[in-house]
């Protein structure tokens, strides 16, 4: 809207506003703009709020959890035999999740004293680890994982893999890459477990109710 001054006899000089079709336009550009900002707020106040349910359980800071977790499961490299053997383990037990083979091969790959972090939850022992896996599979209807190279650094052992997983009823399987950090103790079972890949591509943007969000933040990115 413009503004322009006029003279009035009684009352002196007073201010007019003109309404123009590109004044009204520009009016509903910062309007639309305004709304869309504050939409994207909300948006992603929703998202965090679902992600930290999606999550529960786990630790607040996930930084701090893991270093404590390093500092008290040293793990063991130099036996190149034995990380050969629990890289093996790991493999078979990847290669194809389901809830029967979770309980067959878990206890051979994790130690009773484990502690998880796949940057979904943090976890502590054997049976809690198990337990998140056979119902992870329980809500699939395929979970593979191959393993694409491997690397030893003292006693730490990167994996890098290609995971591919399928919703029940999804028409596509889901495929995202990232690499996993590995402690074995002297016996060859993993006693430290941290993953490192995005949850939001490579699950969270397929969730039903969070996928169509996720996917709209990034558009407006």
């Amino acid at each position: 809207m413009l503004k322009g001054e006029y003279f009035s006899a009684e009352n002196g000089p007073s201010t007019a506003v003109i309404d123009t079709p590109l004044q009204r336009q520009r009016s509903k550009v910062v309007l639309v703009r305004r709304c869309r900002g504050i939409v994207s707020v909300c948006a992603v106040a929703l998202v965090l709020a679902l992600l930290s349910g999606c999550g529960g359980g786990a630790e607040t800071n996930a930084a701090a959890g893991f270093l404590a977790a390093e500092k008290e499961r040293p793990g063991v490299g130099e036996d190149s035999t034995l990380v050969e053997a629990g890289i093996a383990r790991f493999r078979e037990f990847f290669s194809d999740v389901t809830a029967e083979s979770v309980r067959r091969l878990g206890p051979g790959l994790y130690a009773e004293d484990i502690w998880f972090n796949d940057t979904l939850k943090t976890l502590r022992g054997r049976e809690a680890v198990l337990a998140y896996f056979e119902k992870t599979a329980g809500h699939l209807d395929s979970f593979r994982t191959r393993l694409d190279g491997t690397a030893v650094s003292g006693p730490d052992v990167y994996v890098r893999w290609t995971m591919e997983i399928r919703f029940k009823g999804a028409k596509e399987p889901v495929r995202t890459v990232g690499v996993t950090l590995l402690r074995f103790d002297r016996a060859g079972r993993v006693v430290l477990h941290q993953d490192f890949w995005d949850p939001a591509a490579g699950f969270y943007e397929h969730l039903p109710v969070l996928g169509p969000v996720l996917r709209w933040i990034k558009s407006m990115i």
